[in-house]
């Protein structure tokens, strides 16, 4: 479990850090004005992804979203999505994502600071 948390992770970490993404702004994006990433905006970046609105990201829909906001490695997506399948229900949704979080949070505090997630994206997709 903890091999498939810390893939996942270095997806996230890995699309940032290849220049397609900045991290910053990314970050920037979807933490709150208290810039710190809390698991609700968190799950809303991985969600973003879902095209229909049913709180599902299908495998299509991952593949697709990865591509269109030109994460690198857009090859590996597929594995990429199955990796961070942490219920293995082949969809992306709110009981994968505190899984996802988890392996962010460094510290435990529940909160993504810009140093965890900068950190954590390049470890995991670089």
């Amino acid at each position: 479990m903890k091999t498939v948390e810390i893939f996942a992770l270095a997806v996230f970490t890995c699309v940032l850090a290849q220049g397609g993404v900045n991290l910053d702004r990314l970050f920037n994006q979807y933490a709150g004005s208290d810039n710190i990433i809390q698991l609700i905006e968190f799950s809303r970046f991985w969600g973003h992804f879902d095209d229909d609105g049913d709180g599902q990201v299908t495998k299509q829909e991952f593949d697709r979203g990865w591509r269109e906001e030109g994460f690198p490695n857009p090859q590996h997506a597929p594995l990429f999505f199955l990796e961070m399948d942490r219920v293995a229900d082949e969809v992306l949704n709110s009981q994968d994502y505190p899984h996802i979080f988890h392996l962010f949070d460094e510290n435990g505090d529940g909160g993504l600071s810009l140093r965890e997630f900068r950190y954590n994206w390049e470890a995991f997709f670089n």
